[in-house]
């Protein structure tokens, strides 16, 4: 936590409370990262090549690299540890980011609400999650949202990927067989994601969201600042 913690007003919203939750995210990211590639590096370190019993018929011995458990007459274990595991790692740490954007609209949305005395609360919205909180700031407290802005785009195509991941459990089709072309389409945009049937999310996407994110509360932040001026 911070060492100061100045009042919590709409002026303060992004310099002393966003800017601070940013840094911690960021750190967050860089951990999972190194998360990931402590975990590929152990692999190709420690993985283990046995010899077993000999295969009569074929006049050899069954060579079978094991890791973790799971060996490759099975499974592809290079597959499994260099990309599928370390996107299973960031497929979490993206609901984490999502559910840290609309937390930090929501409360843009309470501090208005308490420092205005408006009388709509946010439960009075009937959207739900960012389009809920970006309605509340737009119609209620009255600021620009930025819905046009490429920020605002993008930040929507991302949110077809956590809406994936949530449920989906990160699968490209939904449980009728029907391919889910708005995700499908933004995984061929960006480099740091993959997948045909399931998505695969590589390093950088996650640094990629939060810069995202920045940028929009960098606009959110001067929306704040311009209706405060022309008060």
């Amino acid at each position: 936590m911070p060492l100061y913690l100045p009042r919590k007003v709409v002026l303060n919203w992004y310099l002393y409370d966003v800017s601070f939750s940013l840094e911690l995210i960021k750190s967050f990211i860089e951990g999972i990262e190194t998360q990931a590639d402590e975990s590929v590096a152990r692999f190709e370190k420690k993985k283990k090549t046995l010899v077993l019993d000999e295969v009569p018929e074929e006049n050899h011995t069954r060579v079978v690299d094991v890791h973790q458990g799971l060996d490759d007459e099975t499974w592809d274990l290079a597959e499994l540890f260099i990309n599928y595991f370390p996107s299973l790692q960031r497929r979490s740490a993206l609901l984490t980011l999502s559910g840290y954007f609309e937390h930090e609209l929501d409360k843009l949305c309470l501090l208005y609400q308490s420092e205005r005395s408006y009388q709509s609360s946010l439960s009075d919205i009937k959207r739900k999650g960012i389009d809920r909180s970006t309605n509340y700031l737009e119609k209620v407290a009255g600021i620009d949202v930025h819905k046009t802005s490429s920020e605002w785009n993008e930040i929507k195509k991302i949110q077809k990927i956590r809406n994936v991941i949530v449920h989906q459990d990160g699968k490209l089709s939904d449980y009728q067989g029907n391919s889910i072309k708005a995700a499908k389409d933004f995984i061929k945009q960006v480099d740091s994601l993959d997948g045909e049937e399931e998505v695969v999310i590589k390093s950088g996407f996650l640094s990629y969201v939060v810069g995202i994110y920045e940028s929009y509360f960098q606009l959110l932040s001067e929306s704040i600042s311009t209706k405060e001026k022309n008060a």
